[in-house]
Parts: structure tokens; C-alpha cells; sequence
């Protein structure tokens, strides 16, 4: 009866509507959240606006870390007192006109940026136009606006952003503290400058100016940025592939950090954060980077306009390409050929190498080089990249330069009789003559340009080994030398199987292996260029590198290709120079002569430094000579 009696009264009751429009203000605050999350948000879309206007200086002030107020000042084409009225209106812009959101030329668009400014803040906006006899301002404050009034000011621009989020106070307590919403901001605002070098930049900080820069060329601007990167370290870059362009600096691999802040992607003209670039990044200097480090680069990208999305996010931080595999091709093959030159050609110094966490530090009596997983394929997409590159002419991975075919050990030798390594001083030599060994680990040279070199003797003998392992290889394989007799070797039963699924892959590795019943296998066969090695040693290394990954197939012609490098890369290191080893002065100065003919020669196998070099002037300062 009570259940009856409920239904009645519903039914008789006035109908109400489940779905209803929301209001302009609460439009304005959701789509505010989208768009303007923090301070650097803030910044973005101001100084965007900024370069927009036509703008060649602007100067960005911030208190309290952006917080409290936002003040950016430009000298652009200004705004009329109607321009300003449609201006703080939702989707109103001037930058695009109607279906045309193909050819997007300008870094804004979507008209969203001051409305939602100003539903989270007080705004307030100060403009002249160049002909104008006054500027005009406005106000909008949690939403609410008022009436377009005459003011001082001067051509150009001013924006002025107080109580950020007062109105949404929810959303101002996930800020974090000043000093960290402003090195966000911070680096928003190096992104935009590196991208737009022509413009100056001036950004004060409580009343505090950070960094006034002038107009530059785009490598000052990138030093400027960049203040750890020394001149000497940048790699220039300019390579096309039908109408992809990239340009730009490179840092060595010797100079990186620990985390991607380093890097700067530039996609026409516009800063970005683009995974398909950072992948492409990271897949680049993989073999020439130590794990958990992260290369320092500038790179700009010109992709046409019907091949480029940037209308994805409110933010307009994230693109979508038309052809991915053609983006990550051209930025991989352009930094691996890039980095494939010998030692010496760009500058190590000391003080930009960072010092690298206790658990990336490795040992020489037992290196421990990452996982064929880790190194190829910590992200899915990794096989498919490399397979791409693999198949475009002029951008292979496998075919990217390497030096000729020759014996390590016996070049040392041979190069000091034939090129008479014992008088180079009228020579300009990139790692200079030898001078002395010390610690019986450390090589030490002088060039004529006055500058002081050390060279790691084990380090750089591995990478020597690397290239001319892999260079053989991908000639005519390994070439193997038998044992005189054949070596026994003891291993796990799920280790002498994987062994022997790869054996006919193994031996164009140079390796020739048997079965020999129970837990043991036979070795009959190790490369030739490794000389005298512990075939268990190499093997266990061998084996693990191979059941890391899950993977490798030996019915797939190029499951072990692919893996190339970090194979090689162990096997290298048993062949090495080692530490402790003595060393005369001709065996030096051809180690040292092998290093500057050798691809990628400014690291080892697993990416730490061969050679550091110091300038005279260096020097001087540590004795405090003027």
C-alpha cells in the first residue's frame, strides 16, 4: 500500500528535467581547468599571444612563483578598444579564419585562453595599436566583465594575471610551492625563447631579472638556455628526407642529464612535448648512453601543414603526425650518423659531465651492460622503429658508419711503423700526441691548440672493438678462429638450449658450438679479432643477453641483427684493453689516432666518457693565473 501511495505522488508531481545547460561562468571555469592548470599554463598562452602580435621583445614578470601575479609586456600590434571587447569573449580569435584548421600557422587559435584566464582570475589587459592616440584596458574578475575604458600605455601589449584560481579555490590549493610553479614557468618560457631566437626575452622574478636575452642566432640562444653546454659540446645537425626537415644542436654523448628537461623539440616553430620525438631521442643515443641517462638536444622539425594535427589538446603542447615511422626515421638516422664521428671532433670538458647515481656506476672487472630489453625495446613501439629504419635507404641503423676491418691489437702496433707516431707536433691532432701513462688506466696527450687530453685506455679500447666487431660482421660476418682444443663448458640446461637454438646464429658471430651430452657444450670456434678470451665467460654473457629477451626468435633472419649492438657490446669487452696494462708511447698515440677514426669513439660500449679534455685556460684557472 505504501509502495502504491509513492507512486501516485510521483506521478502527480511536476515533471523536472534529468539534463540542463550549464551557464556561461560555469562553461568558462570547466573549460578554464583545461586550459590554464597552473601559472606556467598562464604563461604559455600569454607569451604565445605575445609572439602571435608580431611582438620582438617581451618581458614576463611573475611574484610569488606566478601565484600572486602574472605581468607580460610585448611591443606587438596592440588591440583596439572593439578588439579588446571580443577578445576575453570564449572562441574568439583572430589568427584563424572559419574550416581553416589545416594551414595553422600562428601558436594560438582555439580563442580560450583569456575567457578562461580571466573565470579563475583578475585579468587585466592594457593595448595600443601603432596608430592609435591612447591605449584602451579591460577588466574581468572571476568572470564578471567591465566596460572597455581609455588608459595609459604604450604600442604594444600588457597583461596583467592576479589571484590566480581565487575564484576556484579548490584548484589553487593543488598549486605547489612558488619556487616550483616558477621553475615550471621558467622553463616554459627557455622553451618558447629557443624557439623563437629572433625575439628578446626578459623574465624577472620578484622584482629579480633571471635572464634579459637580445636578439640572437639560434645557437647563442640554445648557450644562453643551456648555460651547461659549452660550444665545443653541440653537434650541428641538418638533414632532410623528401619534405621532413630537422635542424638543429645535438649535445655529446658524454654530456646528459637525468631527466628529458635537457631537451627541446620544436615542431614548426612551436615547443612541444611529443612522445614519438622522445623516442626517437632515446633510440638515437641508445648506444652511446649509459641507462638512466638523457641526452641534451634542440631540435626543430618543419613537417607540412596537411601532415601535422596540433588542434589534439587545449594546451596545444601534443601533435599528431600523419606519418609517425617517417618522424622517428629521420630523427633517429640523423642523430646516430651525427654521433658516428671519431674522438676528438666535439669537445668533453670536465665540468659538464654529471656525476652518475652509485646504482648506474659500473665496474670494469665486471660490467653489467643493460638487458637487450631494456636497451631495444623498453617501450613497444621500439622493434617497429628500428625495423622502419632498417628498411629506408641512407637512414639504416645496422649500415650507419663504422671504421674499416682490422685487428685491434695488431693496428697498435702496425700504425706506429708506418706512420711514425713518435713526432706529431706540427700536426693538429684532435686528441693530441701522447705524453705519459698514469695509474697504468690513463692516457695523457697535449694538442698543439694548447689544450691538456686524458683518455680511459680500457673504455676507449672497448669502443675501438665494438666498431670493428660490428663493421666485420655486417661485412661478412665474425671471422672465427679455431680453438687448438676444443673447451668444455659447463652451463644450466635452459642455457646450453637457448645456446643451441642460436648456434647457426651464433657462428656468424664467429662462434662455433657443439652439444656435448649432460650439462656441458663444446666450443670449438671463438672470433678471431677477441684473441685469447674465456669462452665461459663469454658465453654466460652471451646467453643472458639472449634470454633477456623474450623476443628473439633464431627462425627470424634478423631476431639476432636487431640485436646487434648489445651483443657485440659484451663481447667487446672481454677483448679490451685493460686497466693496468702498461703501454709505450707508440702504442698511445696509435690508440689515440684509431679513436679519432672511429665511429661514435667518445664513449665506450655503454656510454660513459673515453676522453676529457681541458683547455690551457682551464688550467690557468685552477692555479688562479690570470
Amino acid at each position: 500500500m505504501f509502495r502504491e501511495d509513492t507512486i501516485k505522488e510521483n506521478s502527480s508531481s511536476p515533471k523536472q528535467n534529468k539534463i540542463r545547460q550549464l551557464s556561461e561562468h560555469t562553461i568558462n571555469l570547466i573549460a578554464a581547468g583545461e586550459v590554464i592548470e597552473r601559472p606556467a599554463a598562464v604563461v604559455k598562452e600569454l607569451v604565445e599571444n605575445a609572439l602571435d602580435s608580431g611582438a620582438n621583445r617581451i618581458v614576463i614578470h611573475l611574484i610569488n612563483g606566478g601565484i600572486d601575479r602574472i605581468q607580460v609586456m610585448d611591443n606587438g600590434c596592440g588591440m583596439s578598444s572593439d578588439d579588446l571587447s571580443l577578445a576575453i569573449e570564449r572562441h574568439c580569435t583572430s589568427k584563424i579564419i572559419e574550416e581553416d584548421l589545416v594551414q595553422i600557422k600562428t601558436l594560438g587559435f582555439r580563442g580560450e585562453a583569456l575567457p578562461s584566464i580571466g573565470a579563475a582570475a583578475r585579468l587585466k589587459i592594457i593595448s595600443r595599436t601603432m596608430d592609435a592616440s591612447q591605449a584602451w584596458q579591460i577588466h574581468v574578475e572571476g568572470g564578471k566583465t567591465k566596460a572597455v575604458s581609455p588608459a595609459a600605455g604604450q604600442c604594444g601589449t600588457q597583461v596583467i594575471v592576479e589571484d590566480l584560481f581565487f575564484a576556484t579555490p579548490a584548484r589553487r590549493k593543488f598549486l605547489k610551492t612558488p619556487r616550483v610553479e616558477f621553475s615550471r614557468c621558467e622553463a616554459m618560457i627557455q622553451r618558447l625563447a629557443v624557439a623563437r631566437p629572433e625575439v628578446a626575452f626578459c623574465l624577472i622574478r620578484d622584482d629579480k631579472t633571471i635572464f634579459d636575452l637580445p636578439i640572437q642566432t639560434r645557437k647563442e640562444r640554445i648557450l644562453s638556455i643551456l648555460t651547461d653546454i659549452r660550444e665545443e659540446e653541440l653537434i650541428f645537425i641538418d638533414f632532410q628526407r623528401e619534405e621532413l626537415h630537422l635542424t638543429g644542436f645535438i649535445g655529446a654523448s658524454s654530456v646528459n642529464r637525468s631527466t628529458t628537461n635537457g631537451q627541446i623539440m620544436v615542431v614548426n616553430d612551436r615547443p612541444v612535448v611529443d612522445p614519438v620525438m622522445q623516442t626517437a631521442i632515446r633510440v638515437g643515443y641508445r648506444d652511446v648512453l649509459e641507462k638512466g641517462r638523457h641526452p641534451v638536444v634542440a631540435l626543430f622539425l618543419t613537417v607540412p601543414m596537411d601532415q601535422l594535427d596540433v588542434n589534439v589538446h587545449p594546451a596545444k603542447t601534443e601533435l599528431r603526425f600523419s606519418d609517425d615511422a617517417a618522424v622517428r626515421a629521420l630523427l633517429i638516422g640523423s642523430i646516430q650518423k651525427s654521433l658516428a664521428m671519431g674522438a676528438g671532433n666535439s669537445g668533453v670538458h670536465p665540468e659538464s659531465l654529471q656525476v652518475v647515481p652509485r646504482q648506474y656506476q659500473q665496474k670494469a672487472s665486471n660490467i653489467q651492460y643493460p638487458s637487450v630489453t631494456q636497451r631495444l625495446f623498453s617501450e613497444p613501439n621500439d622493434l617497429s622503429v628500428i625495423q622502419t629504419i632498417k628498411s629506408q635507404e641512407n637512414y639504416t641503423f645496422l649500415n650507419e658508419g663504422a671504421l674499416s676491418v682490422r685487428d685491434v691489437d695488431s693496428a697498435l702496433v702496425q700504425f706506429s711503423k708506418s706512420n711514425g707516431v713518435s713526432n706529431h707536433s706540427e700536426i693538429n691532432l684532435p686528441l693530441g700526441t701522447a705524453i705519459a701513462q698514469i695509474f697504468k688506466t690513463y692516457i695523457l696527450a697535449v694538442t698543439t691548440e694548447d689544450e691538456f687530453v686524458m683518455v680511459d685506455q680500457h673504455a676507449a679500447h672497448e669502443r675501438l672493438t665494438h666498431e670493428a666487431l660490428r663493421k666485420q660482421y655486417l661485412e661478412q660476418g665474425i671471422r672465427s678462429q679455431p680453438l687448438l682444443l676444443p673447451e668444455v663448458v659447463d652451463l644450466t640446461d635452459s642455457q646450453i638450449q637457448c645456446l643451441l637454438e642460436f648456434k647457426e646464429n651464433l657462428e656468424g658471430l664467429g662462434i662455433e658450438l657443439e652439444s656435448f651430452g649432460g650439462k656441458s657444450i663444446l666450443v670449438r670456434a671463438l672470433p678471431q679479432l677477441l684473441g685469447p678470451i674465456s669462452a665461459k665467460e663469454l658465453l654466460t654473457d652471451l646467453v643472458e643477453e639472449l634470454e633477456a629477451d623474450e623476443q628473439a626468435n633464431p627462425n627470424e633472419a634478423d631476431s639476432l641483427h636487431l640485436r646487434l649492438d648489445a651483443i657485440i657490446s659484451r663481447m667487446a669487452c672481454h677483448h679490451s684493453v685493460r686497466a693496468g696494462r702498461m703501454l709505450n708511447t707508440d702504442e698511445m698515440n696509435a690508440l689515440l689516432r684509431q679513436m679519432e677514426e672511429t665511429p661514435r669513439a667518445g664513449t665506450c660500449s655503454h656510454g660513459r666518457p673515453t676522453w676529457l679534455k681541458w683547455s690551457k685556460k682551464d688550467i690557468e684557472k685552477l692555479f688562479h693565473r690570470s
